[in-house]
């Protein structure tokens, strides 16, 4: 997908601005620039959102011990921010062209341990997002 320049702009200034920069660069400009196009600004904030709830969930469960109290109910709310995301995932990018639609298919909507991983990584960078939403 074609990014226009003003999508291309808020890229490099939230490349520079995330410490490393964004692990997901192409697909958070995607997402942006499909926002854009639509006119959608309360989907792309609602990907914010749930990107930024599954990337605390995942910490959170990072740092708790299998069994440990809570265990079981940090996994099942890591699902359903899994799935919340993937479900406005799938809106936002209803308009796209072909190829768009076949790589968020395959990087996205799968079930495998490296599709988990690239949600957990938007997340991550969702939460970025976020955090510099809060700061402005």
């Amino acid at each position: 997908m074609n990014l226009s320049p003003d999508t291309e702009a808020v890229l490099s200034a939230l490349n520079d601005a995330v410490e490393g920069g964004l692990r997901k660069r192409n697909d958070i400009g995607t997402i942006l620039e499909l926002g854009a196009a639509a006119n959608n600004a309360e989907s792309v904030n609602a990907i914010v959102r749930t990107g930024t709830a599954l990337w605390k969930v995942y910490r959170t469960l990072r740092r708790l011990q299998p069994g440990a109290e809570g265990y079981h109910q940090m996994e099942q709310e890591f699902g359903r921010q899994l799935n919340e995301l993937r479900e406005h995932l799938a809106t936002i990018v209803q308009p796209a062209d072909d190829d768009t639609l076949q790589r968020f298919d395959d990087i996205y909507f799968g079930m495998t341990q490296g599709v988990i991983r690239n949600l957990v990584d938007l997340g991550h960078d969702l939460s970025q997002i976020r955090n510099m939403q809060r700061s402005a």
